[in-house]
């Protein structure tokens, strides 16, 4: 990532560069990456799509969780909060042993676990 160092902070794209604002300050970062529906389709990619199904089981899963305990995490979360969550949530992901790779979701006996390593 390049920083921004100049007199006027630029915000957007211009070309294929884009410019934004994060906690580390102003930013700028060029676009790549591969076509997104070469990825939806490409046998090649099979292990990505599986991964990205479980990262967005894994993210619904915190925010069901997120949003249960909203009242108590108002006071007490943290702007890491939510990613400390969906990193226990893929570990409780991953433990699921009857489903295969990709389809495999969250399993309800492991979010002991899960909860107490999220809350630092």
């Amino acid at each position: 990532m390049a920083r921004q160092s100049g007199i006027i902070p630029l915000k957007g794209m211009i070309g294929n560069i884009t410019f934004y604002k994060s906690k580390a300050g102003n930013l700028a970062r060029e676009k790549g990456g591969v076509d997104a529906n070469r990825i939806a389709t490409d046998p090649a990619f099979i292990r990505t799509r599986e991964n990205g199904a479980e990262f967005g089981r894994a993210g619904e899963a915190g925010k069901l969780l997120r949003t249960a305990f909203r009242a108590l995490l108002l006071n007490i979360g943290d702007s890491y909060m939510s990613s400390r969550l969906g990193r226990e949530m893929m570990k409780v992901i991953q433990a699921d042993t009857t489903n295969v790779r990709g389809q495999r979701n969250v399993i309800y006996h492991s979010y002991r676990s899960c909860c107490r390593n999220a809350q630092r």
